[in-house]
């Protein structure tokens, strides 16, 4: 009798636990999905970033409209935004405005992407939910939690959504961190390097995180303190140590692909108001989105090329300035050996 009651206890444990237990990086989607995103296939990334234009607009660019217009032709399997993907940041905006902001880039930006079911992995920015203005990251968070799905994302963890998250493509393993201020936390720094540890991310051919400040100064409007991740060197030896292959990044409206320690630096250009020029650079500024080819194998390896928006001329890496030397460091065009 008292054996049939341990059997029936046992039974009854394992068949709770088949429903209770959490996945390993929190929050996820379903095995199938994942194991789907774990396959070694190409993987074609589009790269926009700072959509927005002066201060509580709720409309945007032809530049960003015709980009946008254009996903359907590239057919890219997942869309990364760099932040920026409205215009608060200003503190007689009311929460009425921030929410017409938000739907505004509902209809003209996330609803267009979500109708075609490509995955789009974001990072807020400091006109989105700068860590002065709490009313904009409210605003934020209850935007990001109500179209959670039209991310179409799958997610490895979103414990902290929508501010740092982790997801996955094609085994590609991405991290959106919270880089709206200069400012890192030592909370996330914690949750980032349990997550880059992991089997997961250790196992990916690529390890991407998407932030919006930078860490080095390319532009002359943002060449100084919190313009830029405070403490770059140490950030990037942060990079180094836990295996971050690419590091892609808005906010100075100029595209520079660099490379540094090993680590790329993928300045994204804007497609919003206010392209700025390359410091020390005598050609003019130009909006600009980009298209990063990962093969099935040698990850590595991968290829880019950037645009202009509108016209779709490629922006020559040739012409692109050999290095750029900020207030806070040198970084070298990604085709010079560092």
């Amino acid at each position: 009798m008292r054996f049939k009651f341990v059997l029936l206890l046992l039974c009854w444990l394992f068949t709770a636990s088949a429903f209770t237990a959490e996945p390993s990086y929190g929050q996820s989607d379903d095995r199938l999905s994942l194991r789907q995103r774990d396959q070694d296939k190409p993987l074609k990334i589009m790269v926009i970033s700072d959509l927005n234009d002066s201060y509580g607009s709720t409309t945007y660019s032809n530049e960003v409209a015709a980009v946008i217009d254009k996903v359907k032709t590239i057919k890219p399997d997942i869309i990364l935004c760099g932040g920026d993907m409205v215009a608060g940041q200003k503190a007689s905006l009311t929460e009425a405005q921030l929410t017409a902001m938000w739907e505004g880039f509902n209809q003209a930006v996330l609803n267009p992407i979500d109708s075609l079911k490509i995955p789009f992995g974001f990072t807020v920015g400091n006109h989105d939910a700068s860590p002065s203005y709490q009313k904009d990251r409210a605003a934020a968070s209850q935007f990001w939690n109500q179209h959670i799905g039209a991310t179409n994302l799958t997610f490895i963890d979103r414990t902290h959504y929508p501010f740092y998250f982790s997801y996955k493509q094609n085994n590609v393993f991405f991290i959106s961190w919270d880089a709206s201020s200069e400012t890192i936390t030592p909370e996330m720094l914690d949750w980032m390097e349990g997550q880059l540890k992991s089997g997961t991310a250790k196992q990916a051919r690529l390890r991407i995180l998407l932030g919006h400040l930078p860490l080095y100064a390319i532009v002359a409007d943002k060449n100084k303190p919190g313009e830029v991740i405070a403490e770059a060197d140490r950030t990037l030896d942060f990079f180094k140590e836990n295996g971050v292959d690419i590091y892609i990044s808005g906010h100075q409206h100029a595209y520079f692909p660099a490379r540094k320690n090993g680590v790329v630096l993928f300045n994204s250009g804007c497609l919003g108001g206010g392209p700025r020029p390359i410091l020390g650079h005598d050609e003019g500024p130009t909006k600009a989105y980009a298209i990063i080819d990962i093969p099935a194998t040698s990850a590595a390896r991968f290829d880019f090329n950037a645009f202009v928006p509108g016209t779709d001329s490629l922006i020559n890496l040739q012409d692109l300035p050999e290095s750029v030397l900020g207030f806070n460091g040198l970084i070298h065009r990604i085709d010079i050996t560092d």
